[in-house]
């Protein structure tokens, strides 16, 4: 008897230890049914859709920056890409030769993979520590927005109609665009970073770049790869939050920066102690999108978004440093 409640015991605490990997996910229910109770409008079908839509910006730029953080470095101008992006787009617009919105987004996407090459020249080629480089470059790109705004609220009466119609149309008049263009992405970038060779070799160069420049993995061009990725996901951010508001703001991106790295860093708790990873920045954006409808919903300060995103932040990166040291797993295994 004594041998079979040693087994049991045993048993829960591997379960207890195994908990900590799955937090993201309990929390997201968690706060879930608190603001469902909250509101009896929280968990209608319009406000969930509602909810994804806005999980959109910041989740694209963070399923980017994932990719980058997976391969050892960080890009701070995710914002600013985003930004430039838009503006580039609602630019060409505004041409009275260009009537293709198509053919604008398609620019804007091109100004950011720029960007993209620019800050990778700058790691890879120069040597500069990327937080800097991106740095640098997220003032840079700051400073650009507003020339080419005017440093206020842009948009022009020659934008066509279907510009607006990628950041507030519907299919089948029930799903917003945006929110089916952040899931589509979330599992294409799923796929490519957790099940294709690039996606692994990825994962590689992050962990130890010695190690897969030893089997033969060119990491210098995996971290090329890497940064083109932000650069596209963050371009497609920026252009669908410039269609979605109707009009494009020089520091709209910059705005976002943070919640986009609390995504990564809060998806980073999920499934893989300390490691980035896809599925965890997808739900990690769709938990902020909770908070900040659930807190709007109730009627909380307009200011109580940042703060509650400051303190998932904090909570997170706290996380990610127990669960790396093993110390969280020892606190529960030791109820």
């Amino acid at each position: 008897m004594s041998e079979l409640n040693k087994k049991t015991k045993n048993k829960n605490i591997v379960n207890l230890a195994e908990l900590p990997r799955y937090f993201l996910l309990i929390a997201l229910f968690a706060i879930i049914a608190g603001f469902s109770m909250a509101s009896p409008y929280f968990l209608k079908l319009n406000n969930i859709l509602d909810i994804i839509r806005e999980a959109s910006i910041i989740g694209l730029m963070g399923l980017g920056l994932t990719a980058a953080v997976a391969a050892g470095e960080f890009d701070f101008s995710v914002g600013a890409t985003a930004t430039i992006a838009a503006v580039v787009a609602g630019k060409v617009l505004s041409l009275s030769s260009v009537n293709s919105t198509i053919i604008a987004f398609t620019v804007g996407i091109l100004a950011a993979v720029v960007v993209g090459l620019i800050n990778s020249f700058n790691v890879l080629k120069i040597g500069m520590p990327s937080f800097i480089a991106t740095l640098g470059m997220s003032t840079l790109l700051d400073g650009i927005s507003k020339y080419f705004t005017g440093g206020a609220v842009f948009y022009s009466v020659n934008w066509p109609k279907s510009f607006g119609l990628f950041g507030k149309g519907f299919v089948f008049k029930i799903i917003p665009i945006p929110a089916l263009v952040f899931i589509i992405a979330g599992i294409l970038s799923t796929i490519f970073l957790h099940r294709t060779t690039r996606g692994r070799y990825i994962f590689a160069v992050g962990n130890n770049p010695a190690a897969a420049a030893h089997v033969g993995i060119s990491c210098k061009k995996i971290k090329l790869l890497a940064f083109v990725f932000v650069s596209l996901l963050t371009a497609l951010a920026g252009i669908v939050e410039g269609s979605m508001l109707g009009s494009i703001s020089p520091l709209m991106g910059s705005a976002n920066l943070l919640r986009a790295i609390t995504t990564v860093m809060l998806g980073a708790t999920f499934l893989t102690p300390g490691i980035p990873n896809m599925p965890g920045t997808f739900i990690a954006a769709i938990l902020l999108a909770v908070v900040g409808n659930g807190l709007t919903m109730i009627g909380a300060s307009y200011f109580m978004k940042d703060v509650v995103t400051g303190i998932i932040l904090v909570v997170a990166v706290g996380v990610i440093a127990m669960m790396r040291k093993g110390k969280l797993g020892q606190m529960l295994t030791g109820l």
